[in-house]
């Protein structure tokens, strides 16, 4: 190794660092629990998309969304026109555009970012947490 870097002490790891299962899922429609981890100008969602089920279409109209499938495989909608998409696959949903997912016969493990970050999602954390109202 060229460089020597400090290594971070316990309390430092535990004010940084995140394992998503110890997140409380939230519910983001019938079907879709996720982990979420906001920051202040990104949100990070990790969810599970049981089989069958139906993420509704909706607009994010100052928002961008990067969906990347983890396990499984769906149909992305965007713009009225579906794309299958299976593990490693990517897709960009641009701010304004109509978008959702329909699962298909099985269950799907999806990672979305967005951007700027959704205070929606932070809210059900929240809520999720005790913290809301």
């Amino acid at each position: 190794m060229s460089h020597q870097f400090e290594r971070a002490t316990e309390d430092e790891l535990r004010q940084t660092i995140v394992t998503y299962a110890d997140i409380p899922l939230v519910e983001l429609a019938p079907g879709a629990m996720s982990h979420i981890v906001t920051g202040k100008n990104m949100t990070l969602s990790i969810a599970n998309l049981q089989a069958g089920s139906y993420f509704p279409v909706h607009t994010h109209h100052d928002m961008e969304q990067l969906m990347l499938i983890l396990t499984g495989e769906l149909d992305a909608i965007l713009d009225g026109k579906l794309f299958r998409m299976k593990a490693g696959d990517i897709i960009r949903f641009p701010a304004g555009h109509e978008h959702g997912a329909q699962m298909v016969d099985v269950d799907c493990t999806i990672v979305d970012i967005f951007s700027p970050a959704r205070p929606d999602y932070e809210e059900k954390v929240r809520r999720a947490s005790g913290c809301g109202a």
